[in-house]
């Protein structure tokens, strides 16, 4: 655990070491600070400037085995770059996405780990780790793995904690963006670091780290069934200090299964997209599958390398993602709330409890004043995302949080009503499943839409007008 003397020992060192950077102001452990008013950093203008000149970033990390490895396989699903993460595969892995012309971004495994990640570490030892960055070694390596056709970034040091390490991945993603300006340069935060006080964890990791995008992994779907307690409350507490620190933000989702002390179900259909529409209901920008290939029993592949159901199920979701990406890169979420649906209990009609680390929306003031859920049932309830263009155009996003393992989405749809404010003229929907805004008919005030399990749809308010629609698909 970061201990409050360790932080305060943080910034008393790095005001002694290093210059201040613009925008990044001493403060108490988990209180916001307004960076609006201390200007962007250069990480803040990097990471978005990145997210909005890329496609929607859906990857799939990539072990390497089993091999060889099939890169045709691997488009068919959709992705738009993979991450490569086992070292010893890049000698082999990395030409060939290089000559299939497939985006990819590079893990840089345990770098300064064996001697800054541990208890203990002295400012002498972390200076001198520091300064072994810029090794010619290190200068080789990074060239080497640049110079394949389609790197588009670094992701260095997984999982840090230790004040140590994060100030040594700091230094070390700023020397990456030196070396390369054109990359991004980013890190993976703990989803359990330790007991408690993970808002506060995470805001220091974006504050120390500084990382292009803010991110972490949560594999919420355990055996046989259900959803992790903690799952809202971690996007939720990723989502509030990416905002606060000027950043885009990145989730790893759950598409393996593994057996005995750590065992996670494979992904059903309904499982799947609750994992990938819930993070875009919150503003996240980027998705990565844990994994593509076989880290324990499977992932969108079998040991054998033949793709198995979540391949497949994966395909059509992803194609949907992509679509809803194009707009969700050039949107701010400005907030977001559980709409609890009912179950009978007693033979009364009672609400279903409000998501955990959620609350119900205010929707007084909003042009959608309203959603209601046709059909009653335990789990049948739907997230709600407000976002906001930079012109200040209003959009927000519907998702239907009903999901089972072993379940079709198409077995856990809802029919949800939208009761809008009579301000609003017209409504606008960015169809998921062919890329074109439609203009929705409004019938006294409401519009009726219908979801698959864990599917979500966007909206805007009066003009069709969604960005990002232009760039060639």
């Amino acid at each position: 655990m970061v201990r409050r003397r360790n932080y305060v020992l943080f910034w008393v060192l790095l005001t002694w070491s290093c210059a201040v950077v613009p925008g990044w102001s001493q403060h108490d452990v988990g209180q916001t600070v307004d960076h609006a008013l201390l200007g962007p950093r250069p990480s803040q203008q990097r990471g978005h400037a990145w997210v909005r000149r890329h496609p929607f970033t859906i990857m799939g990390l990539v072990r390497g085995y089993p091999r060889p490895f099939d890169l045709t396989q691997y488009r068919q699903a959709g992705f738009s770059a993979l991450l490569a993460w086992e070292p010893g595969s890049y000698q082999e892995l990395l030409p060939t996405v290089a000559a299939g012309r497939m985006p990819f971004v590079v893990h840089l495994e345990h770098w300064g780990g064996k001697e800054v990640n541990r208890n203990g570490v002295t400012e002498d030892v972390l200076q001198d780790a520091i300064r072994q960055i810029d090794s010619q070694t290190n200068r080789d390596y990074i060239r080497g793995v640049a110079s394949h056709p389609g790197c588009i970034g670094f992701l260095a040091n997984d999982e840090a904690v230790q004040l140590s390490y994060m100030r040594y991945t700091r230094q070390l993603l700023q020397w990456l963006r030196r070396q390369h300006p054109d990359k991004l340069a980013f890190g993976n935060a703990h989803p359990d670091p330790w007991g408690g006080g993970y808002d506060r964890y995470i805001d220091e990791f974006a504050a120390i780290v500084e990382p292009d995008v803010l991110m972490t992994d949560v594999y919420p779907l355990s055996v046989p069934n259900g959803l992790a307690a903690n799952y809202f409350a971690i996007l939720s507490d990723i989502r509030k200090t990416a905002l606060a620190h000027g950043m885009p933000y990145w989730m790893f989702i759950q598409s393996f299964h593994s057996t005995g002390a750590f065992d996670r179900r494979l992904p059903s259909d309904s499982d799947l997209r609750l994992q990938l529409f819930v993070p875009l209901t919150l503003g996240y920008t980027g998705i990565i599958y844990f994994t593509y290939d076989v880290a324990f029993e499977r992932g969108l592949v079998d040991k054998t390398g033949q793709p198995n159901r979540l391949h497949h199920d994966a395909t059509g979701a992803n194609r949907e993602v992509a679509y809803l990406g194009r707009s969700l890169r050039f949107l701010t979420s400005t907030e977001f709330g559980c709409v609890p649906g009912s179950h009978r209990e007693d033979g009364k009609l009672v609400p279903n409890t409000v998501r955990r680390g959620t609350r119900e929306p205010d929707l007084s003031t909003q042009p959608l004043r309203g959603i209601a859920i046709e059909s009653p049932g335990e789990g049948q309830d739907v997230m709600l995302g407000m976002f906001r263009d930079d012109q200040g155009g209003r959009y927000f996003m519907v998702t239907n949080l009903w999901h089972d393992a072993d379940t079709k989405a198409d077995d856990r749809a809802l029919s949800v009503t939208l009761r809008l404010g009579p301000e609003v003229r017209e409504l606008h929907r960015l169809n998921r499943l062919t890329g074109e805004v439609e203009q929705l008919p409004i019938r006294e005030g409401s519009v009726q839409i219908h979801l698959p399990g864990g599917t979500g749809d966007l909206f805007k308010v009066d003009d069709g007008k969604f960005p990002g629609l232009t760039e060639s698909r």
